[in-house]
């Protein structure tokens, strides 16, 4: 099978057969577009529109857009303090709870994980996949409760064919999408992309399973109602003779 990418945003970030299926993502991110505004909000707009260049099919147009909030985002990191981006005060201050330290914390806005993300992303789209997970795992330092990165991760982590840490990275995502509900459109996105990983290797029954998850979560999404609809096809075909 050859793993297609389509994007399939309905919407920017800040403005509210027999043939194989495609692997595909969404970046829509609920963490960015649900956020409460902190410092470094500006940079949203930026981040909106280098995705929209990005969906258009320009790539260099989308990294002009975008490196201004990149190089805010690497300039808010200081020795001694903990920069990280939040949804919202609950996320804050549950995170203060879970990881106590001698450091302060800034709650920096969503902008600067999501332009991490945003970052990420367009590398995958080029198949530079060191360069974005450098720049995912930026998003997921400074974005803890973000499962975004972690669905984009596990996608790449597919493409190169490393199926099984795709399923774990995917894993990591439905782990922070369950906890935070507002995000809960991560974890259909990340059961689709292991029900993909499992198809790939071969596991039908596993790859089912997941898909089939996913639609109770995504209950209308047509994408994961024709990768059943292939693995049925797969089920009817007549076994090979044995040699």
């Amino acid at each position: 099978m050859i793993p297609l990418r389509a994007s399939l945003a309905v919407f920017a970030l800040w403005t509210c057969a027999e043939s194989a299926p495609a692997q595909t993502t969404i970046h829509e991110t609920q963490f960015a577009m649900q956020a409460e505004r902190r410092i470094g909000y500006e940079y949203r707009q930026d981040i909106d529109a280098a995705l929209r260049l990005a969906l258009e099919g320009d790539p260099a147009a989308a990294w002009k857009k975008l490196r201004p909030a990149l190089d805010y985002c690497d300039a808010q990191q200081r020795p001694g303090l903990r920069v990280l981006g939040f949804a919202d005060k609950e996320q804050y201050e549950t995170y203060l709870v879970e990881f106590p330290s001698d450091q302060p914390t800034e709650w920096i806005d969503a902008a600067c994980p999501s332009a991490y993300y945003h970052a990420g992303y367009l590398h995958v789209g080029a198949k530079s996949f060191a360069e974005a997970e450098t720049m995912l795992d930026k998003a997921i330092a400074m974005g803890p409760y973000d499962p975004d990165p972690y669905v984009e991760k596990g996608f790449a982590m597919n493409q190169q064919g490393k199926l099984k840490e795709g399923i774990e990275t995917y894993r990591k995502a439905i782990v922070l999408a369950e906890r935070w509900p507002k995000q809960k459109l991560a974890k259909a996105r990340a059961l689709r992309g292991i029900g993909w990983a499992y198809v790939e290797m071969g596991d039908l029954d596993a790859a089912q399973q997941a898909y089939e998850a996913s639609l109770t979560v995504e209950t209308d999404n047509d994408l994961a109602k024709r990768e059943l609809e292939y693995i049925a096809k797969q089920r009817a075909k007549p076994a090979r003779p044995t040699p």
